[in-house]
């Protein structure tokens, strides 16, 4: 609910005003219901950041087509299809506050690669690429194995790992178009 909340103030009105105003109405909320206070905030900053390019509004995706030249709405959508993965980036702030620095060095390493792996995963599986332009099998297990590499825990990491592998193997040896 924060995430609609905070995403429809943010294409009324600047990023600023639209964190703003989310800080002062709903983070007090979040916070009620056990979100530490830092969390609470970088998920209302985030996705004031983000209304930026979430249609129908769309502003800084608007003035990227105008400058270009190119059509508002393709711009826009591109914009979100591209951006996907910061959409889930506050939401693994709830499940580890380690992302925002909070533990020890090593935990801090850890989550903190591993999620960027995922993130970079995820950017690949939407987009259709990894060493190669990818097959409709090895990107939803691309999209698994980002997904749980995003979710913080070991278990989670070594399985995102796992389908990683898989996929890309897969890839390699099975759906690989052959070159003449």
């Amino acid at each position: 609910v924060t995430m609609v909340i905070i995403t429809i103030l943010g294409m009324g009105m600047p990023t600023t005003a639209a964190y703003a105003i989310g800080a002062a109405v709903v983070a007090p909320g979040l916070q009620q219901i056990g979100v530490p206070k830092l969390v609470a905030h970088m998920f209302i900053f985030y996705f004031a950041v983000l209304s930026a390019i979430t249609p129908p509004v769309a502003v800084a995706s608007f003035a990227a087509a105008g400058m270009s030249k190119g059509d508002p709405w393709k711009t826009s959508w591109i914009a979100v299809k591209m951006g996907l993965a910061t959409f889930l980036v506050p939401f693994m702030f709830f499940y580890s506050p380690v992302l925002l620095g909070q533990g020890s060095f090593w935990e801090i390493v850890h989550v903190f690669v591993t999620a960027a792996v995922g993130v970079w995963l995820l950017a690949c599986a939407t987009e259709g690429w990894l060493t190669e332009a990818l097959s409709p099998v090895p990107r939803v297990i691309l999209a698994a194995a980002a997904i749980s590499l995003i979710t913080p825990g070991t278990v989670t990491d070594l399985a995102g790992l796992f389908l990683a592998a898989l996929a890309w193997a897969l890839q390699h040896y099975v759906f690989r178009t052959r070159h003449a």
